[in-house]
């Protein structure tokens, strides 16, 4: 049962391995790809470095996803708890009430 269990650990370590290695790679070919296509098609360097600044913006934000995610879990969770005042209806709109 325990030889089950540690060929069970390696092969999810190794699916999950194979997953990095193919978004990193593919993301970071993609990466490449879409420089050299604008550099190829405007021979600018503005632009192509505006072109690697947004990929690696993109990169940067599918490697770390699951953080991300996780962060806006826990602000959601604890922006819903009763520590927070309830919102208020301020009525501006309508003539003054007497104070009597």
């Amino acid at each position: 049962m325990m030889q089950l269990a540690g060929i069970i650990s390696d092969a999810n370590n190794l699916a999950n391995q194979l997953k990095t290695l193919l978004i990193v790679g593919v993301l970071g070919c993609m990466y490449l790809v879409s420089v050299a296509v604008i550099w190829g098609q405007t021979k600018s360097v503005l632009k192509a470095a505006v072109a690697a600044l947004g990929g690696a913006v993109v990169m940067a934000l599918v490697v770390n996803m699951t953080a991300l995610r996780d962060k806006v879990g826990e602000d959601i969770k604890s922006g819903s708890s009763s520590a927070h005042a309830p919102a208020q209806v301020v009525d501006r709109l309508g003539a003054p009430k007497d104070a009597s």
